[in-house]
């Protein structure tokens, strides 16, 4: 199983479920071209640039065709995989995704890009965005949310202004309606009902054009709910791509 992380985040972001995933499959964690361990080269990376640099490490690992799991930018990185490398991926997951930026998806970037250029705190800018991706459940226990937050500063490989420019730069004008009734590979594009920053309505829009989707809304979490709600997430996760492979 191949994780694909979402905007600025690298491969640490799935460390609190990797263990559970583990359980039954080999799991393939990387960073993101501008992100962790990753080069930062000159930007702007485009979508199908990233898309290009997945394609190429399951190739050098010798591992493919793999199952894969898109979480939000990582989400357009396997939309791209889906279309320009299809034999690499097995079954897919599309998890809080999207298939093209919104006005309010837009506006939110720039705030969060204008944060970051102000060389605010890292625990206050995870502070600020926070609504976006969490529930009322964690926001209303300021403790743990605070806690939540706070992981920023933990990072030992930060994401630098330059690889989160440059990562955005490419996400926010990516569309891939277009291309997506080329996608034949079986998909689950999931979702979660309280999810503000990439509303269920995009998951659907995916799901609708593509042949072999499935939409699963999971009655409770946002855009994080793979951290917020682990269990739940994992199940759908599992469930689908141990049905598919049976």
């Amino acid at each position: 199983m191949l994780l694909i992380a979402g905007l600025g985040l690298n491969s640490l972001v799935w460390a609190a479920v990797v263990p559970r995933l583990r359980e039954g499959f080999t799991v393939i964690t990387f960073d993101n071209r501008g992100t962790g361990r990753s080069d930062v080269p000159p930007g702007p990376y485009a979508i199908d640039d990233l898309a290009d640099d997945t394609a190429a490490l399951v190739d050098r690992l010798g591992l493919g065709p793999v199952s894969a799991v898109g979480w939000s930018l990582g989400g357009s990185v396997l939309q791209s995989l889906l279309v320009r490398h299809a034999d690499t991926v097995s079954r897919a997951v599309l998890l809080n995704a999207f298939p093209s930026y919104t006005a309010v998806q837009d506006a939110w970037l720039d705030a969060g890009l204008a944060l970051r250029r102000s060389e605010l705190d890292p625990v206050a800018i995870s502070i600020h965005g926070l609504p976006w991706s969490f529930t009322p459940r964690l926001l209303g226990d300021h403790t743990a949310a605070a806690a939540q937050a706070e992981l920023a500063a933990e990072n030992p490989y930060p994401t630098t202004l330059a690889g989160f420019e440059a990562q955005a730069a490419g996400l926010r004008i990516y569309d891939s309606r277009p291309q997506l009734p080329q996608a034949r590979t079986p998909t689950l594009v999931l979702a979660g009902a309280e999810d503000v920053l990439t509303p269920v309505a995009q998951s659907a829009e995916m799901a609708e054009l593509m042949p072999a989707a499935t939409l699963q809304v999971l009655p409770r979490g946002g855009h994080a709910m793979v951290l917020e709600y682990p269990d739940d997430t994992v199940a759908a996760i599992t469930a689908y791509l141990t049905r598919e492979q049976r």
